[in-house]
């Protein structure tokens, strides 16, 4: 059993590698600035494990024959791998993930709207995933644009059990019977913020300590020429104050003790310098 679950485990990871480089390997080898790799990263994560996550959704359906959440499903398996193939021709990161933000609010707010307006958690947890993806991602503005939208459905929501108003339900939407799933959205939904915002944030980390280490190792690299440079001028000071000492001009031998004093000065307060950049 062991083995059988490791090689499940080599098989997916493969697949996800593999899925990567053939969506933004290319993007991820031209650009050099971490933020938008990072971005790029999360965008691909927060699609791949979006289409996951529509396998139990799509499970759930077919089990009571939903006819909404089956309609709605096949429109997110058009629009997430469409997205996917717009990241690997080179389509703007914002435009992907302001169609994609859009998509995964505005399908469930349907959804919701037909499945007898509900607001459980089931559709929450999504909506709130999609709000802080475009914040991510995008701006605040467009953040801001789109939770106004959620807004004015949830007072809609209001509005309409207020008044205890009929609109046709969808048929398969029992309420009762998908309570027992509940623990289930809520327990995927959770794996797939870890994964893919947790990730993103690890990915960070890992980007900016590569970029210090990186110009670290390039200001040594610079401290180390400078100082060569200065131990280079103090060598020909020390041959050319010896040649004067043995003529016997001792004019031009304080000329050179005071020059090479202040070479090591200037060595010295460089050196410290460097050190406190690297600090």
């Amino acid at each position: 059993m062991p083995q059988l679950f490791k090689s499940i485990r080599s098989l997916a990871g493969k697949i996800y590698v593999t899925t990567e480089n053939a969506v933004i390997g290319n993007a991820l080898q031209v650009t050099t600035n971490t933020r938008l790799q990072c971005r790029l990263k999360l965008i691909f994560d927060y699609l791949f494990f979006h289409i996951l996550l529509l396998i139990p959704k799509l499970l759930i359906a077919l089990y009571y024959q939903n006819s909404t959440d089956l309609l709605l499903l096949s429109v997110y398996i058009l629009i997430l791998p469409g997205a996917m193939l717009l990241l690997k021709k080179g389509a703007s990161p914002k435009m992907v993930s302001f169609m994609v933000a859009f998509a995964t609010l505005f399908l469930p707010m349907i959804s919701s709207f037909f499945n007898n307006q509900d607001v459980s958690p089931r559709y929450t947890i999504t909506w709130m995933l999609s709000l802080l993806f475009c914040y991510i991602t995008i701006n605040r503005r467009t953040t801001f644009i789109l939770g106004s939208m959620l807004c004015a459905y949830l007072g809609l929501v209001s509005y309409i059990k207020i008044h205890h108003l009929a609109f046709p339900v969808s048929d398969g939407y029992i309420p009762e019977q998908l309570s027992p799933f509940m623990a289930l959205y809520a327990a995927l939904y959770l794996l797939f913020l870890m994964r893919v915002f947790g990730k993103h944030y690890r990915n960070i980390f890992m980007l900016e300590h590569e970029l210090t280490l990186q110009k670290q190792k390039q200001h040594s690299s610079l401290l180390n020429q400078h100082l060569t440079k200065q131990f280079i001028i103090l060598k020909g000071l020390s041959r050319s104050g010896k040649s004067k000492y043995l003529d016997g001009n001792k004019e031009l031998l304080e000329a050179c003790l005071v020059e090479i004093e202040k070479q090591c000065e200037s060595a010295i307060d460089y050196l410290d310098n460097g050190k406190l950049s690297e600090s």
